[in-house]
């Protein structure tokens, strides 16, 4: 791999310059410079293309970085991840229908337009947003971060982590200035597809060079027995943590939310969903595999190192089979794909929300002037951009805690979302701003009070975890305390 870092190079410069000619096309495509055309490209995905925006943003860096290190960690039993990928789709299918729905009869171009528009709290409103904005820098900053450790490693320091950092930045930027949601959501169809190609290369790759999945895992039980003995019950009770954690915490993602707006058809949703289930166990299954294969090649690694295994089996596989080389430049090409997709739908949803929920509000615009918002919303990207590059320069934590923290939070705003459609405005037993709130307040309180106490799990349950629960917990006890009680006779 390492001789062919050129070779690296001249691939992902093709790739790149794809990357901003899709960019310069979706600008021709652009029909006005409204926010709804800019953030969610005029409503107009299709089923195939919202397929793999929404599978390209899913299977981010920390898929295909994260997951491998993960089971390096922990073994065999991470492949239960699967089934938490899976647990996403049926995350989406509590709400999305009904969302979209409200979304057309709305127009919202953010999530918090959802939550103004069905509970009517300027405070609930600023609470959410709060959130939203702290889960995508943190998912953003987390993005460029992969990105140098990805080029760092692949090339072993030639092509250096702040090279990655910023190059990668600016073409993410570049493009996404140009075409908005539809530069995004089209160079996730072509990083979405260049993805599972590079993924199902790496499976036979791995098999040809280092095994079948029974030879590894027998090797593994020799090298490393912990890593496939039988679960413990706390094991299991991470399991089950780690399932409602992204069930119900990844469908939250605003830049998902925001796919659901800019769905053409509740049709093409559906589609785009269904789809969606079936792809985790190609895709994780592989990934988990790149970690036991990491586990039986490199059995020593330290935790912190073991966050770059899927870059070392990949060079790996070069050096014992040099006619590797161009399958692999695929996978390392998908690898740079899912983080960049990630990064580019979270900028532009973090512009959307810092723009629309809190400059749009503070100025006190209306509906009716779009112009200047989507012009204030390219500049907040660039300064957001940079900003962030500079701080992935100097990372403090590493990625896996990154993701972690990102849903202690992020999965507290399932109650709003998941019972908040449930019913519309106004019904006798719809959900009122005061049991969001009451019920949001005390998971943050209980998740973050856990994690920062030091029990970011608790009894293998994650503090996020337990936090939901009190939350929807809080918001069932305050709607049936304060619901008007029947008038007798």
């Amino acid at each position: 791999m390492l001789e062919g870092s050129q070779a690296l190079l001249a691939g992902c410069a093709v790739y790149i310059a794809l990357l901003l000619a899709i960019g310069a096309w979706s600008r021709r495509e652009r029909s006005s410079d409204s926010l709804s055309d800019f953030y969610l490209a005029g409503r107009s995905l299709g089923t195939l293309v919202l397929l793999f925006t929404l599978f390209a943003t899913q299977y981010s860096g920390n898929s295909l970085s994260g997951f491998p290190g993960q089971t390096y960690r922990v073994g065999l039993t991470y492949y239960m991840s699967v089934t938490f990928m899976v647990g996403i789709v049926g995350g989406y299918l509590l709400f999305a229908p009904r969302l979209f729905r409200a979304a057309r009869q709305h127009a919202f171009v953010t999530p918090t337009d959802f939550i103004t528009a069905r509970f009517g709290s300027r405070l609930l409103d600023n609470v959410v947003s709060t959130i939203l904005t702290v889960t995508l820098i943190n998912f953003l900053l987390a993005q460029l971060m992969a990105m140098g450790h990805a080029f760092a490693g692949l090339t072993a320091d030639q092509i250096p982590y702040w090279a990655g950092v910023v190059g990668g930045a600016a073409v993410i930027l570049i493009y996404e200035l140009m075409g908005g949601m539809r530069a995004v959501a089209w160079t996730d169809a072509l990083q979405g597809s260049v993805l599972f190609v590079g993924l199902l290369l790496a499976a036979f790759l791995v098999m040809d060079v280092v095994g079948s999945p029974a030879a590894i895992v027998s090797k593994v039980s020799e090298l490393a027995p912990a890593k496939t003995a039988n679960p413990s019950l706390e094991t299991c009770a991470l399991w089950l943590s780690n399932f409602l954690l992204l069930t119900l915490g990844a469908p939250l993602y605003p830049q998902a939310i925001q796919r659901i707006f800019a769905a053409r058809k509740a049709a093409d949703l559906k589609r785009a969903l269904a789809t969606m289930a079936v792809l985790p166990h190609i895709a994780i299954t592989t990934v988990v595999f790149i970690g036991l294969a990491g586990i039986a090649l490199f059995p020593d690694l330290s935790a912190s190192e073991a966050d770059q295994i899927t870059f070392r089996v990949l060079t790996h596989l070069v050096e014992q089979r040099p006619a590797a080389f161009w399958p692999v430049l695929v996978v390392t090409i998908g690898v740079l794909a899912a983080i960049m997709s990630t990064a580019d739908s979270c900028l532009l949803s973090l512009s959307s929300i810092l723009t629309k929920d809190f400059y749009a509000r503070w100025r006190g615009l209306d509906s009716s002037q779009t112009e200047g918002q989507a012009r204030f919303g390219s500049l907040l990207s660039v300064v957001i951009m940079i900003a962030l590059a500079v701080i992935a320069l100097r990372p403090v934590t590493t990625l896996w805690n990154l993701l972690v923290i990102k849903f202690e939070i992020l999965i507290q705003l399932s109650p709003a979302f998941v019972l908040g459609t449930l019913h519309s405005k106004g019904e006798r037993r719809a959900f009122q701003s005061r049991d969001i709130l009451l019920g949001l307040v005390a998971g943050l309180l209980v998740a973050l009070g856990l994690y920062f106490a030091g029990y970011g799990r608790w009894h293998g349950l994650h503090a996020g975890t337990v936090g939901v629960a009190v939350n929807y917990l809080t918001v069932l006890v305050s709607r049936a305390a304060t619901s008007p009680k029947p008038v007798a006779g």
